[in-house]
């Protein structure tokens, strides 16, 4: 997964640093979200925020099971 944050970093011309900061600011908005299907996808992570990597590959995983 660190490849992925590495290679969006370089298209948009961003630091990795900043693309994970990013990625982390959308986590908490989401986390905090009471959308029932939200609420479902973000409770995969037991109540703690997962890191950029476990967020990728989790909603990667949704996305191929169309949930």
């Amino acid at each position: 997964m660190s490849s992925i944050i590495k290679k969006v970093a370089k298209q948009h011309g961003v630091s990795v640093k900043e693309v994970r900061r990013d990625i982390a600011e959308m986590i908490n908005v989401g986390m905090s979200s009471t959308d029932p299907e939200a609420v479902m996808f973000w409770s995969q992570f037991g109540g703690k925020a997962p890191t950029p990597e476990q967020f990728i590959s989790a909603l990667s995983k949704s996305v191929v099971a169309g949930t």
